[in-house]
């Protein structure tokens, strides 16, 4: 073959096909794992990379971690992100998360603020890309129109495991009073949780001003849940509710934990005509155990807020109801320890403490409980309209002598002495 024939059979290899068509481009792949990250409220630094500027710098740190990366979050704004979703958007970041051993963390440096925008969620977590385990630090959270941090639901087919909230800080923006400020639902929204903390570790954790809703609002848990040192105040109905509604996935499991939180004021929505549930509220079909431990309530000792009620109606709700009516199942076991409870004088429109649909109660310890003085401190198996039992009985009760009850005390609608209901002893 002479030089030139070659050269022309060479031509003939190598040449694009059809110069009208891109050359095709292999399947995009993800970016490898970066272990330390810093991001701006205008760019991201990766380790042994450099700066890369972005619109949405979370999403896009998070867009690149893996167990045991570290994402320290420097002083100033941040757009709202999310995590999971299954759609390529610089607000969503498709990775898988950490590990049991090996989190992802996501650290706060001074103040930062996560600012929803027109976004509906501030933080928003979907399973359409699995993902789990992932601990954020001292974040500040302004929620969207629908929530702070959100979890999609699926009918209780996906887990959400190991999502950790230390020293964070929700915020609803609405004032109450004014009727004025932003429009939110929750604070925290969440189905399928498991491992999930909300806890104030170096500081006090607050959740406050939410306009319609619940500050926690948690439906068929898959495992265990810790809510600790949290302040929280002014907010539309309850500070957390528990459900397992049959029709949104399997009854919940885990244990549930509220220890050493401060509540104030709950339950104002203007919405719900000032009445929007019991501070602490558990509605069925949790199996598993119960703890509120060394947690305060107070209501109606801010003089401002005592207004906001519908007319001929005390000011406030209460600080604790369990029942099952409509949940299918009853709780499992709740106990109650070292907690202080109390209505301002004139104060509330139901029993401080609603005691129904559970199989086991334990008022164990020191507990406190200060009604108004126009509704029982304590209701055990409290009667519905009709006269009879609002929810299932419970099947065991138990209370420490140490109790504390100033404002009357009823079981199955009769008035009892707290006295009555302390085990016998043998």
């Amino acid at each position: 073959m002479t030089r030139l024939m070659w050269l022309a059979a060479s031509l003939l290899v190598f040449a694009p096909q059809d110069r009208g068509k891109k050359p095709r481009q292999p399947p995009p792949q993800p970016p490898s794992q970066v272990l330390n990250i810093t991001c701006y409220p205008d760019r991201v630094d990766f380790e042994g990379v450099g700066p890369v500027k972005t619109t949405n710098p979370l999403a896009t740190a998070l867009g690149r971690a893996g167990p045991g990366t570290r994402i320290l979050v420097q002083a100033g704004e941040y757009p709202a992100f999310a995590i999971g979703y299954g759609k390529p958007s610089p607000w969503n970041a498709q990775t898988i998360g950490g590990n049991a051993n090996s989190p992802v963390t996501i650290e706060g440096q001074g103040e930062v603020w996560i600012r929803p925008g027109k976004s509906s969620d501030t933080l928003g977590f979907s399973q359409a890309v699995p993902n789990g385990w992932f601990t954020f630090k001292n974040l500040k959270i302004e929620c969207g129109y629908r929530a702070g941090i959100f979890f999609s639901a699926d009918g209780g087919r996906s887990t959400y495991a190991g999502y950790r909230f230390w020293d964070c800080e929700v915020h609803g923006g609405w004032n109450h009073l004014t009727q004025t400020g932003q429009k939110s639902k929750w604070g925290v929204w969440g189905s399928g949780l498991a491992e999930f903390e909300f806890c104030g570790r170096q500081k006090r954790a607050i959740v406050e001003d939410v306009r319609w809703e619940h500050g926690f609002y948690l439906q068929n848990l898959k495992g265990d849940v810790l809510i600790e040192n949290v302040d929280a105040t002014r907010l539309g109905r309850t500070f957390c509710q528990i459900t397992a509604r049959e029709k949104e996935g399997p009854a919940g499991v885990g244990k549930i934990t509220i220890r050493n939180c401060k509540i104030s004021d709950v339950g104002i929505s203007a919405g719900d005509n000032y009445k929007g549930g019991s501070a602490l509220t558990f509605a069925g079909r949790h199996g598993g155990e119960i703890v509120v431990e060394k947690n305060i309530f107070r209501a109606g000792f801010a003089p401002e807020l005592r207004g906001l009620t519908r007319e001929g109606a005390p000011y406030g709700t209460g600080a604790l109801v369990a029942w099952d009516r409509g949940a299918g199942a009853p709780n499992g076991t709740l106990i109650l320890r070292d907690n202080d409870f109390e209505m301002a004088r004139g104060c509330g429109d139901r029993p401080l403490v609603s005691l129904g649909g559970c199989r086991e109660v334990r008022i164990e310890g020191k507990n406190r409980f200060v009604s108004g003085g126009s509704v029982p401190a304590l209701a055990v198996d409290p009667l519905g309209d009709d006269g009879e039992l609002a929810n299932s009985p419970i099947r065991s009760l138990s209370v420490s002598t140490d109790t504390q009850v100033r404002g009357g005390v009823t079981r199955a609608g009769e008035s009892v002495e707290v006295s009555a209901l302390t085990p016998k002893s043998h």
